[in-house]
């Protein structure tokens, strides 16, 4: 954090949830990989609304 107040102290960083750069998280992008994904709840679309293109999920477009 470049936050002096959100920074934690060197002595609680193992409250550190994750390193952001380089336009992405680097832990946390893989610990909620299809986290909370329901198939079946899906499985009622036409075929283009099943599918996403990870492209598509980029919070900057």
């Amino acid at each position: 954090a470049r936050c002096p107040h959100l920074r934690p102290p060197p002595w609680r960083l193992g409250e550190l949830l994750d390193v952001g750069f380089l336009g992405r998280w680097w832990l946390l992008e893989e610990a909620l990989r299809d986290c909370d994904i329901n198939e079946e709840e899906f499985g009622h679309l036409p075929e283009p609304l099943r599918r996403l293109d990870p492209r598509d999920l980029r919070s900057e477009r």
